[in-house]
């Protein structure tokens, strides 16, 4: 991302300020959906200097995920204004002339993320209270009512037995043009399986999509904001508790890195009111692992097809693939 280019652009986004600049851009590692980048931004508005964190999230060439910018920033902008923490949405770019390809522009929080595995190394004192606010957060979210601030546009599913239909659907079809003509029969078998077992859920609400450990800025104080909604849909909001507590975003027993994974459930139950249905979190958790392998395999085709040179994709490879499909065996063994 040019920086002179992206002066150029915040100074027509900004009619009312003078002497912009960016200054320290950088980019993040990670962010194999969206490059994204850090930088602080300073100018001058009614003789007054101003400065601001600032976030730019732009289209990769390729990557694991292929989604519109436009949709996530429109719900994040949805978020903001709901009151779940999110980082505060400022200009969405679809033009691909200005800066290579598209791109938005968020307000940078503060805080770091965590890992499942590098969350288990926090002091326990501070993971129990990340631990309650993440499930304070997801709780709040699927309590939102998505038609009062206008998330129709999401896709209604016609009744409670959609989501599960759709979903399991939705990433067949991705799998079967990702796959690369390769037999991968784990993940064929967990299909049949979904597909032949769906569950009913028993309310529709927003799901977050990708609600997990390392998704999350946080300090020594706690919670502090939710990131990556780029997978953000209506269904069952077990799908983001099974998806939160799978073992590639933990480390041993621990939901995320955080707390024992029972607990993690009965913490969900105290908070949600709503008794967690195993059958449910079963299909999901399958469900989760066969989604995540299934990024996995379009990371690794736009490496092999030169779309990105982004090393993170060898290690979806080598490393994360052979742990959700090692999982997905356990899962299917006791089903």
């Amino acid at each position: 991302m040019d920086s002179q280019k992206l002066v150029e652009y915040l100074q027509r986004k900004m009619p009312n300020a003078s002497d912009v600049r960016v200054i320290d851009l950088v980019r993040i590692p990670g962010g194999s959906s969206r490059e994204t980048y850090s930088f602080d931004l300073e100018w001058n508005e009614r003789g007054e200097r101003k400065a601001r964190p600032m976030i730019a999230r732009r289209d990769p060439t390729g990557g694991l995920l292929k989604s519109e910018r436009s949709r996530e920033y429109k719900v994040v902008d949805a978020m903001n204004r709901a009151g779940i923490k999110v980082p505060e949405p400022l200009f969405l770019e679809l033009d691909p002339s200005v800066m290579e390809r598209p791109f938005f522009i968020m307000h940078r929080m503060p805080g770091r993320t965590a890992a499942g595995g590098a969350a288990a190394a926090e002091p326990e004192p501070l993971r129990r209270k990340l631990a309650d606010q993440f499930l304070d957060e997801m709780v709040k979210l699927h309590r939102l009512d998505w038609r009062a601030i206008g998330l129709e546009w999401l896709g209604v599913p016609k009744d409670l037995d959609e989501p599960a239909h759709s979903q399991t659907q939705h990433w067949f079809d991705l799998y079967n043009a990702d796959r690369m003509n390769e037999s991968w029969p784990i993940l064929d078998a967990a299909f049949a399986w979904l597909k032949a077992n769906p569950v009913r859920a028993d309310r529709i609400t927003i799901v977050h999509g990708d609600f997990r450990a390392g998704n999350f800025l946080f300090d020594e104080r706690g919670f502090i904001s939710m990131l990556d909604w780029e997978m953000t849909h209506l269904g069952d909001p077990i799908e983001d508790l099974a998806w939160s507590a799978m073992r590639l975003w933990g480390k041993d027993h621990l939901a995320g890195g955080l707390i024992d994974r029972e607990a993690y459930f009965k913490l969900y139950e105290q908070k949600s009111g709503a008794t967690v249905d195993r059958k449910r979190l079963l299909f999901y958790g399958i469900l989760g692992n066969t989604k995540m392998s299934v990024i996995c395999l379009t990371g690794i085709r736009d490496l092999a097809e030169g779309r990105t040179s982004d090393p993170t994709m060898v290690t979806l490879l080598s490393i994360v693939l052979p742990i959700l499909l090692e999982d997905l065996a356990q899962q299917l063994k006791l089903v």
